[in-house]
């Protein structure tokens, strides 16, 4: 994964992060986006440690 795609990534979880904090989510709003956060969680934490050769990102 490009270190592109990981900001985006970033960016949408900070997005699920915020929306989880609405008061009047619905169960299923609310279910949803956890299974969404749960998911990007993973992702971000598999590109960080082993997304170059296990090497932190860098610019290019």
């Amino acid at each position: 994964m490009l270190c592109e795609e990981l900001e985006k990534l970033e960016g949408e979880f900070d997005e699920i992060v915020t929306s989880l904090e609405d008061p009047d989510l619905t169960q299923a709003e609310r279910e949803s986006l956890e299974r969404a956060y749960h998911k990007l969680s993973l992702t971000i934490k598999d590109h960080q440690m082993a997304g170059h050769g296990g090497g932190p990102c860098y610019e290019e």
